[in-house]
């Protein structure tokens, strides 16, 4: 079974994406902030991250900077969803090594179209 990490600051977003992936039949694992979000990689090695950009304690683009850094795990897919719409903020992301970017408010439909592209179904 693939594993996946949510990490999004607000419960409900977490739990629909959870929902979502869950039916997709993924082990979801949530977390609430960026730090969250890089140790879960290093000790679970999900093959997807969804994560928001804007976290706490540590930003989302700076995960995903620690994560790309990581030499010992093998690379996981990241999607960023989130409401931010800036351009460079979006460029910054897909520069800095993620795989895709989701504008919220999203659907089902749209997650299985990204993940369909990404060869994660």
């Amino acid at each position: 079974m693939r594993k996946c990490i949510i990490a999004d600051d607000s419960k409900i977003i977490r739990m629909l994406l959870t929902k979502i992936m869950e039916n997709l039949k993924y082990e979801v694992m949530e977390a609430e902030d960026g730090e969250e979000v890089v140790e879960l990689c290093e000790t679970k090695e999900p093959d997807l991250i969804i994560m928001d950009t804007k976290l706490p304690i540590l930003d989302g683009i700076d995960a995903l900077y620690k994560i790309r850094n990581m030499q010992r795990i093998e690379q996981p897919k990241i999607v960023f969803c989130s409401a931010v719409t800036d351009p460079a903020r979006i460029k910054e992301a897909l520069d800095g090594g993620a795989d895709d970017y989701i504008m919220k408010p999203f659907d089902e439909e749209i997650i299985v179209s990204k993940l369909e592209i990404l060869d994660l179904l």
